[in-house]
């Protein structure tokens, strides 16, 4: 992956705001190179917004490939859920987001919304209560959505969707450009394996949190700086976080 200047952000806005794109820009900026980064970058890319944009607690991006959508990077496993839920109804604002290629915002996943009412029944039973979707367009083509999701009601009501719209154009356009109509169908099965590498993941998180006694993004932030001081991609160090557990407690039980 190359790097690329990254773009000054709009006058409109604050200084805090502009100092927020600023950074949020720097961490997803870049050139992908082939395929194999994509997955790479759209986990890099869940988190840089989460850390950016008020009133995000986690995020997840869907890529739709052969009209089927696939959760290609999320932040923790509830985003993962709640996205399942829309593929097993067909229906939810990331979907419509892809669709249509238009912004969905919901302020209460526990209030009755006409627009689908059978996901956000579902959704609210997994605590969020806010969400937004953002379709990823580059030129004529909609690869999929970015969701941001939050804990608080109306969380993106008073949004400014600057730093967000942002995130989804470079997002898209990355994605695109190592990704020609042809190649969607390996994306897409680069992108099940990926999320199937996952699971050693999710193991290393949750031997780091039961170390740590910290939160589940506390415990991936732990991951993620240990891989840039190490200069090994996450999945890596993850296995090898499992690997060590799993032999110390091989010589712990060889010891009795």
């Amino acid at each position: 992956m190359t790097n690329t200047l990254v773009p000054p952000p709009p006058e409109d806005l604050s200084p805090d705001g502009s100092a927020r794109y600023a950074d949020l820009s720097a961490s997803i900026g870049g050139v992908l190179e082939s395929l194999d980064e994509v997955s790479d970058y759209l986990e890099r890319l869940v988190h840089a917004v989460r850390r950016h944009v008020d009133g995000c607690d986690e995020v997840g991006v869907t890529i739709v490939t052969n009209d089927q959508p696939h959760t290609a990077a999320y932040t923790t496993v509830q985003t993962l859920e709640i996205d399942a839920v829309q593929y097993a109804l067909d229906e939810g604002p990331c979907l419509d987001a892809a669709r249509h290629r238009r912004e969905n915002v919901v302020d209460d996943l526990c209030a009755d919304d006409a627009r689908w009412p059978r996901f956000t029944t579902h959704a609210a039973e997994e605590g969020m209560r806010s969400l937004l979707a953002l379709p990823l367009v580059s030129g004529s083509h909609c690869l999929g959505a970015l969701n941001l999701y939050g804990w608080e009601v109306g969380a993106f009501r008073d949004f400014d969707a600057t730093l967000v719209r942002m995130a989804a154009q470079r997002c898209a356009d990355a994605v695109l450009a190592v990704s020609s109509l042809d190649d969607m169908r390996q994306l897409a099965g680069q992108l099940e394996q990926a999320m199937a590498s996952r699971a050693v993941i999710e193991q290393a998180k949750g031997v780091i949190m039961a170390m740590r006694g910290i939160s589940e993004d506390e415990a991936f932030e732990v991951l993620r700086r240990s891989s840039q001081d190490r200069n090994v991609k996450v999945r890596v160090l993850a296995q090898q976080v499992v690997r060590d557990i799993v032999e110390q407690r091989a010589d712990a039980a060889g010891g009795r």
